[in-house]
């Protein structure tokens, strides 16, 4: 009986690992199927888990990442989004981090907008008036305090905003839920821009 228990077993786990295999090649396929959906849908490119083109007017590119190392080593989706010129290419945001804080008590400010919240918020860097009037706009701090929650990380450097989420996009609804923040500033931004724009010009 004992010399018949040793083959099954190693006939189950190996079952069991192609089975697993089985099912994670099919996931992997459907998801690159779903991907290829919201490229289509937006008229922009997919090969396998990357998507590049012009997303309603402003460049994009979603990809896959990976971050930390060793048994801590994961996947990440981050979007690539450009602002088209709504802010100068100097100018750079991200969420204040406890190293910001740590600096602000030694006395090391960041630029500051002048909104108590928002700077306690949010480290700026190349603050110009330009940006500060854009900033100050309510629809577009709203925005930002959205990204500030939807995404694991977020910044905007030389005029592109870039933001990850752990947890990959399965399905192209859920590339929808992960991309139209990032849009909705967008078009924010781009607006708000022009309104301050035609203020100055006025």
């Amino acid at each position: 009986m004992n010399e018949l228990l040793i083959p099954l077993t190693i006939v189950g786990m190996v079952l069991a690992i192609v089975a697993i295999a089985y099912f994670a090649i099919k996931a992997h396929k459907a998801q690159v199927a779903a991907w290829a959906e919201f490229a289509q849908r937006h008229g922009m490119e997919a090969r396998g888990l990357h998507v590049e083109g012009s997303y309603e007017g402003y460049p994009l590119t979603v990809e896959t990442q990976s971050r930390g190392s060793g048994k801590n080593r994961y996947t990440v989706a981050v979007l690539h989004l450009s602002l088209q010129n709504s802010l100068p290419d100097e100018f750079s945001l991200e969420r204040e981090g406890f190293g910001d804080k740590i600096l602000r008590f030694f006395g090391k400010e960041d630029a500051q907008l002048g909104d108590t919240d928002f700077d306690k918020y949010f480290d700026l860097k190349n603050l110009s008036p330009t940006a500060a009037a854009v900033l100050r706009h309510t629809g577009v701090q709203k925005h930002l305090y959205e990204l500030a929650h939807h995404y694991m990380n977020f910044h905007i450097r030389g005029g592109w905003l870039q933001a990850e989420r752990r947890r990959v996009p399965s399905t192209a609804e859920e590339l929808e839920d992960f991309t139209g923040p990032a849009l909705m500033l967008a078009h924010t931004l781009e607006e708000a821009s022009k309104r301050s724009n035609h203020w100055t010009a006025g």
